[in-house]
């Protein structure tokens, strides 16, 4: 019986000297290759990128979120603060103001929080250190406000003018603040209330006074443990929900309930099926040129078969089996698939570093991805050869030397 090298050897000769229909019949099984490879690769990195984004934003996360305006006052933070498993808690009260430094005023974003803060949507610093609950005229300004907001670069040593509407009092109200901190880093986050290298952040209690609300949109905690972010997460939901009214028997309706949550396991949980189901989604996309590849291969391999006859009925002459022929042809098939798989898979891989790149996140190789390309290719190309070869196989050796 042929051995398996020698088949190889032959098919390969056999390719050399067809190079151009070797190629072409091959290129639906590279598309295929390296749309199914990038879109792993990609799927993976954007995974991967997500997730670090999303354990970046503080440990133990959860957000709660009204609905309406005049929901959240500091009765319900209180409430969670209160609630089993809550470590700390930060109300979030923002507007948009007038900044001004120097002379030089740009129209900003003004958060007003609690120290908590800091830890539950972990807040890098910069320069300089956090606002504490004990301060009062001090601001924390994000590293892009103060390397690249103005002409003059703002440092610790610095004060800013912040400016915003009362609406109490229906005036503007301006007040003067020392820069303790710059906060920021080379990351920026998805989910925190505010990107820490472009906020201003200032004492809640300032906050408070200098616009006349009292009333909150957002409330940020953190829990104790991770374990059981879960567990806390839906006690702070029926705490808050009996503290503003909602009977026992609507609880556990979603729709009558002024308010929503999110923690970070659901959101790890969910990006995690948004990415899946675009995975999901291109691996189809990719699935079809790798059908169209394989019809490619058999129909070439079938014209290969039918230009071989007199070769086949030689081979048959000199001694060789048909199952010799059979793997002689079904090696060649397979070859042709592995050598579009194989180049499939470095565009593929090209692609996804290129657009990794492009998109500013790390490429995270999946080696799976590129198993399962061998895999794929190999079963194409006998999936694509078994008609034929059996068909070379099949064949009266009389019958094909007869042929011309």
């Amino acid at each position: 019986m042929i051995s398996i090298s020698q088949s190889m050897k032959m098919a390969v000769e056999s390719l050399k000297s067809s190079k151009l229909r070797s190629g072409l019949t091959a290129l639906g099984i590279i598309i295929g290759i390296a749309a199914v490879v990038a879109t792993f690769t990609l799927g993976a990195s954007f995974g991967a990128f997500f997730s670090d984004q999303i354990s970046s934003s503080g440990s133990n996360y959860i957000m709660i979120v009204s609905a309406k305006e005049n929901l959240f006052f500091d009765q319900q933070v209180e409430v969670v603060r209160n609630t089993r498993g809550i470590e700390a808690v930060s109300p979030v009260l923002s507007t948009s103001g007038t900044v001004t430094y120097m002379g030089e005023s740009k129209n900003l974003t003004i958060y007003g929080i609690l120290e908590d803060y800091e830890e539950i949507g972990a807040v890098p610093m910069y320069d300089g250190t956090f606002i504490t609950d004990r301060d009062t005229s001090v601001a924390v300004v994000g590293k892009n406000v103060s390397l690249d907001g103005f002409t003059n670069q703002i440092s610790t040593r610095g004060s800013i003018q912040i400016t915003v509407y009362n609406s109490e009092t229906r005036e503007n109200v301006t007040r003067t603040f020392s820069v303790k901190g710059i906060s920021g880093s080379d990351q920026t986050s998805i989910i925190r209330a505010s990107d820490s290298n472009s906020a201003i952040y200032i004492p809640l209690s300032v906050m408070k006074e200098m616009t006349g609300k009292s009333d909150y949109r957002t409330i940020f905690a953190m829990t104790e443990s991770n374990e059981t972010i879960k567990e806390t997460n839906d006690e702070v939901k029926r705490n808050l929900a009996r503290n503003l009214g909602v009977s026992e028997r609507n609880l556990d309706n979603a729709e009558l309930i002024p308010f929503f949550t999110m923690n970070q396991a659901e959101i790890l949980e969910q990006v995690g099926t948004m990415t899946q189901t675009l995975q999901m989604f291109l691996i189809a996309i990719g699935g079809i040129s790798l059908i169209v590849g394989s019809v490619g291969i058999m129909n070439i391999m079938i014209v290969t078969v039918t230009e071989r006859t007199k070769e086949i009925g030689t081979l048959k002459a000199l001694g060789y089996t048909s199952v010799d022929v059979l793997v002689l042809f079904l090696v060649e098939s397979v070859v042709i698939s592995l050598v579009g798989g194989a180049a499939g898979t470095i565009l593929g891989l090209t692609v996804s570093y290129i657009g990794a790149s492009f998109l500013g996140i790390t490429m995270a190789l999946s080696y799976g991805a590129i198993a399962a390309a061998i895999v794929i290719s190999i079963a194409i190309g006998i999936v694509a050869g078994v008609y034929p070869a059996k068909r070379a196989a099949d064949m009266n050796p009389v019958d094909a030397l007869r042929s011309v």
